[in-house]
């Protein structure tokens, strides 16, 4: 982000108001690929990985990473409902690929920035859970949720399925789930066991089940790196001159401020943001579930 930009910036976050999650600022401006979510690394990759080059190459891992899910999808044209579309570009890429997209986001800026950029791309500012039911039933072949499905509740989603995908549709999930017994720690952060068994009881079959764990676990290690070597410091740095030059501020408003962050926010940076605390907590899926069809 360039110093001339930054008052913008801060403009549209004070037009916010629905969802925003502070990560996305982080792999937006620091990357500026376009994607919100994690690289796809082939296997023992990420041992080369360290932050020359990083830019570039994480930009080429979530390049990849849509391509790796994108093959995942049945062969064909269709109409897909992306749910958490973030900014665009994966919308972008699977409309340029004949299909027909409706991007879903409860973030208005992202909602803005996607039909500034990609205007063949139809968005809806709302909720997977408020839109579902706004939306022609049968309306949709496929429904795509690429790092979004762990912020719906099982229970919420499969009626939404039911109503809204085609006899035969499928439904593309790209996300973590919690393992070995782990607690949940963020949204509703699915067991994958119980996916797989709300998956038949609700009817669908598995067409696709691809643990990519360790392709992604890179993505984390450079944005842990980049948190303790860059952000850390420099919160730090910060930190002392505030408490410097405003010391009165300081002990009046930012110190409490600043202690609320210890107590709260930090204990929480290690629960997915250390590559070896979330690879012992989490799976990282790939999983294309189907639709049964009627019975002739």
């Amino acid at each position: 982000m360039k110093v001339q930009d930054f008052p913008e910036f801060l403009s549209a976050l004070g037009r916010q108001t629905g969802s925003f999650d502070p990560v996305h600022i982080l792999y937006h401006h620091l990357f500026q690929s376009g994607y919100l979510h994690f690289g796809f690394w082939p296997e023992g990759n990420g041992k080369e990985v360290d932050l020359g080059a990083l830019v570039e190459r994480v930009r080429s891992a979530q390049t990849r990473f849509a391509d790796e899910l994108l093959a995942c999808f049945p062969p064909g044209a269709y109409r897909v409902l992306d749910v958490g579309a973030g900014q665009g570009r994966f919308a972008s890429e699977l409309a340029s690929r004949g299909h027909t997209v409706t991007a879903v986001t409860p973030c208005a800026y992202q909602a803005e920035q996607i039909m500034k950029r990609y205007p063949a791309v139809t968005v809806k500012n709302a909720r997977f859970q408020e839109v579902g039911l706004s939306l022609p039933p049968a309306g949709f072949d496929l429904i795509l949720f690429s790092e979004s499905f762990r912020y719906i509740a099982l229970d919420e989603a499969f009626p939404l399925f039911d109503r809204l995908l085609t006899p035969g549709g499928c439904v593309v999930i790209a996300d973590w789930f919690v393992h070995a017994g782990a607690k949940a720690r963020h949204g509703h952060d699915h067991d994958h066991h119980l996916l797989r068994k709300e998956t038949a009881a609700r009817g669908f079959t598995i067409a696709v089940e691809r643990d990519v764990t360790q392709n992604i676990l890179p993505t984390i290690k450079l944005t842990y790196d980049v948190i303790c070597e860059f952000y850390m410091p420099l919160a730090g740095y910060v930190v002392a001159k505030l408490s410097q030059k405003y010391p009165r501020l300081y002990r009046l408003c930012l110190g409490r401020i600043l202690r609320w962050f210890e107590r709260r926010i930090l204990p929480q940076v290690p629960g997915r943001s250390d590559p070896a605390v979330f690879a012992e907590r989490y799976r990282y899926y790939f999983f294309v579930l189907k639709r049964a069809q009627p019975a002739a």
